[in-house]
């Protein structure tokens, strides 16, 4: 992990430099992104041996040559954004730099059963590792600014020393020293190398983005070295063993705290969140009471930092990891233990971070009254129209349909010019229905949304506008009911023409 940090921040800087044609004077031995990682006590956990299923590895072997038919951009395999994913969940993954684009990511089902699969495909997975047979992806890079090469990148937790003594101080070669490409085509054995990233829980990216403008390939089949760590770090005649033993590492490594910032204190959750996920993926029978007893003690109040500055800074620090991220990584467990301690902590927290988090598989009149309760607790003005109201209206509609109206209706009581945003945008996902006798009175509102803007030409970026509260509201009422035609395109005076047609078609209804 940081060494990964350190390795994007170096060749962005050595980038710079290349093209502005000064030498690269910086690298990751001179930036200090060491996270002190502290181990908490490591509970051990023997498997039983289990014998091998012949049948199962030939179906493992056909899916690793089924990669080859892959011809769609995913995470780990894209040139236009960089993450990380877990197959099998589809909630599970976080993007990471990108460019504003549509992705056209897509997962390959041989990629997601190869996954799921976990443990039992790790070793057929790193014997493809240099298999050389050609995808249908390929990379792409032709424009004038920025470029693409090859490169080593090698992620791992600080405290696992088998990781740290095969990766070394992996520096990236400076811009510039070694050949740029124009294309590239993706490998059954990268995408091989992508999988086994997401099964060990660590975020190897065969292809990814790098701002800006720049592709990073990091391909096994290319380079011999690359592969050859990996396989040192993963091989092991027992494979659910060994990645057991890597994921109790990583769910007892914690940050250490610096007393002022969280700066580095997340590789530690970011290592907790993603083992987290996969014990109770591949160990449930062995791992739902260990992360239970720690959902049991999870500090959830709801914190104030207006009156106590870094309030909810320490209740991280207490819980030793980011409280949300680590309840997104467990909430899809359908174990009954973990669900019911998800239960316990909706009840307990009014939260509105964790509470959308929680809602979801709850059920019980006691929850539509808990979201009630912590919309009711909202401030008047958010910092933007997708905080934290806006993703509690959302949770609350989606989970309690009709009964959720008198709480919309009570959050439009006198509204602020964030809130009018917030329940525009939120009508767009939720109850639609409602739009019409909530945002009506909106479509007279021509304060300016915080400085956002449209383009007055369609497909043209200037000239430029601001948006109002009424257009934001008037393209909600028409997204949801298509007769009451809006197009936000043209001057303030043509969208106003709009508006008053779609007024005097609500009136006339």
């Amino acid at each position: 992990m940081k060494q990964r940090i350190a390795l994007a921040i170096a060749l962005a800087v050595s980038a710079f430099a290349f093209l502005q044609g000064k030498p690269a004077e910086t690298n990751s031995a001179e930036i200090d992104l060491s996270a002190h990682i502290k181990l908490r006590p490591i509970v051990p956990i023997r498997l039983p041996a289990r014998a091998t299923d012949e049948k199962r590895v030939t179906t493992i072997r056909q899916l690793i040559r089924n990669l080859a038919k892959i011809e769609k951009p995913d995470f780990g395999l894209s040139s236009t954004m960089s993450g990380s994913a877990f197959a099998p969940i589809a909630s599970i993954r976080q993007a990471g730099a990108m460019l504003l684009t549509e992705h056209g990511l897509q997962t390959s089902n041989d990629s997601t059963e190869l996954v799921r699969l976990g443990p039992e495909a790790l070793p057929y997975l790193l014997e493809s590792l240099e298999d050389k047979t050609a995808t249908k992806l390929v990379i792409q890079h032709e424009q004038h600014f920025g470029a693409m090469w090859f490169a080593n990148e090698l992620c791992g937790n600080p405290a696992n020393a088998l990781e740290q003594r095969v990766i070394g101080t992996n520096e990236p070669p400076p811009f510039g020293s070694g050949s740029t490409i124009s294309s590239y085509t993706v490998k059954v054995g990268d995408i091989c190398f992508v999988i086994i990233g997401e099964i060990v829980g660590r975020e190897y990216e065969a292809v990814r983005y790098q701002p800006t403008s720049c592709v990073i390939i990091n391909s096994p089949t290319h380079d011999p070295k690359l592969a050859g760590q990996v396989r040192a770090i993963w091989s092991n005649r027992d494979s659910r063993q060994h990645l057991l033993d890597s994921l109790l590492l990583d769910y007892s490594s914690e940050g250490g705290f610096n007393g002022k910032s969280l700066d580095g204190w997340d590789v530690g959750s970011s290592l907790q969140c993603s083992a987290a996920t996969r014990l109770l993926f591949y160990f449930p029978e062995f791992t739902t009471k260990l992360v239970a007893d720690r959902l049991s003690k999870l500090d959830v109040h709801l914190c104030d930092d207006q009156k106590t500055p870094d309030e909810s800074m320490m209740r991280e620090v207490k819980n030793g990891v980011r409280t949300e991220n680590f309840l997104k990584a467990v909430a899809w467990c359908e174990e009954p233990v973990i669900r019911l301690q998800l239960k316990n902590i909706f009840q307990r927290t009014l939260d509105p971070e964790l509470l959308p988090i929680l809602s979801d598989k709850i059920t019980g009149a006691e929850v539509r009254q808990h979201l009630e309760e912590a919309i009711s607790r909202l401030p008047e003005i958010e910092l933007g129209p997708f905080g934290d109201g806006y993703n509690l209206l959302v949770a609350f509609g989606e989970k309690c349909g009709t009964q959720a109206r008198p709480a919309f209706e009570r959050y439009m009581t006198n509204a602020s010019l964030q809130r009018c945003r917030s329940m525009s945008q939120v009508l767009r996902k939720t109850q639609g229905e409602w739009s019409i006798d909530l945002l009506k009175r909106l479509l007279n509102d021509k304060r300016p949304a915080d400085g956002w803007t449209y383009a007055v030409i369609p497909h043209q970026n200037e000239p430029r506008l601001p948006i109002r509260i009424c257009d934001e509201a008037a393209e909600t009422i028409s997204m949801n009911f298509p007769k009451l035609t809006f197009k936000m395109e043209g001057s303030h005076e043509q969208l106003d023409q709009q508006i008053e047609k779609m007024r005097r078609q609500i009136e006339s209804k």
